[in-house]
């Protein structure tokens, strides 16, 4: 019986660099497999864009959205086979950040390999169709939701802006037109924002001009066998634990043009009596959002062989008390 509450936290797209994976890739044959999977499912070569880039290739959505996910599956099948056990039954939750939320319903039993992958190539096809209005994204450090909230009003007479991701008490992103995220991050910096500037990114994600990649996805979701995730995982958009599978499959849809609660999800931790973290996947972002939060949890990343190790380690003594 496993006595500590331990959460696995899933990176979304942002997190990904090129050579992402590699001395994993070279150390552990589950993998290389896991790997070759996504790539025969998708149709793409993933495993070489992750490895060898270039970059412009790897920040296309749908092979950061699809080598993210390999990276993070392949460190939990690590930790699976090293414990002889899914993931679910060692995490007292699994939580997803933005396209992070199919890598977690995936190691929570909900969905299947072949389908989370599927839903994941066309949910970045669908967000590229969507864009057709020149969209981004913009990251705004520094300011309370408050103020952030006064500095969208600039975006008056420019076009459409909105928040989409809240991911620490003074952290958020900003989607929408690209005129209107120009005047959102003037009037941030007069503000005084310590970080207001526009993000390389070509789709303005989770906000309304992602109306019809909602509806296709939810038609899409439709024909996709979803099981009740297996331990407790968070909607990134009503910050709650879903059990039901209907209910995931809106939460899914309806993310397209819901921001991602982050910050909220964090505040539960307490709650859920939750005392360690581990980051699956790519970078270390969420761990840091974690320790910064202060909510009362530890937080690892897992992105190297030498965390990998250093977390089979941890979770040992954890698991044999």
């Amino acid at each position: 019986m496993i006595t500590e509450k331990i959460a696995f936290i899933f990176p979304g797209q942002g997190s990904q660099y090129v050579g992402m994976a590699r001395d994993l890739y070279d150390e552990y044959p589950v993998v290389r497999h896991t790997f070759e999977q996504v790539c025969d499912i998708s149709h793409r070569n993933i495993t070489d864009a992750c490895l060898n880039g270039p970059a412009d290739v790897l920040n296309k959505p749908e092979f950061t959205s699809l080598g993210t996910f390999a990276h993070s599956v392949s460190i939990a099948r690590i930790i699976e086979d090293y414990f002889n056990t899914p993931l679910y039954n060692i995490g007292y939750a699994i939580v997803g950040h933005s396209m992070g939320q199919y890598s977690a319903l995936h190691c929570a039993g909900s969905l299947t390999l072949a389908d989370a992958v599927r839903l994941l190539s066309a949910r970045s096809t669908y967000m590229s169709m969507a864009d057709a209005s020149g969209g981004g994204m913009a990251c705004i450090v520094g300011l309370e939701r408050d103020k952030v909230e006064s500095c969208l009003l600039a975006a008056t007479g420019h076009g459409y802006a909105a928040i989409s991701n809240h991911n620490a008490i003074d952290q958020f992103t900003i989607s929408g037109q690209n005129a209107a995220l120009d005047a959102v991050v003037a009037r941030a910096q007069e503000k005084g924002a310590r970080l207001a500037k526009k993000l390389n990114v070509s789709v303005p994600a989770h906000c309304a001009l992602m109306e019809n990649a909602e509806i296709l996805l939810r038609r899409r979701l439709e024909s996709i066998d979803v099981q009740s995730p297996k331990t407790n995982w968070f909607s990134n958009q009503t910050a709650n634990v879903m059990n039901n599978p209907q209910d995931v499959k809106d939460s899914l849809a309806d993310q397209m043009t819901h921001g991602v609660r982050w910050f909220d999800i964090m505040q539960k931790f307490p709650e859920y009596h939750i005392q360690t973290a581990y980051e699956l996947g790519p970078g270390r972002s969420l761990s840091g959002l974690v320790r910064r939060a202060n909510v009362g949890c530890a937080a690892y990343a897992t992105d190297t062989l030498k965390n990998v190790r250093a977390t089979l380690t941890q979770l040992a003594k954890v698991m044999s008390r």
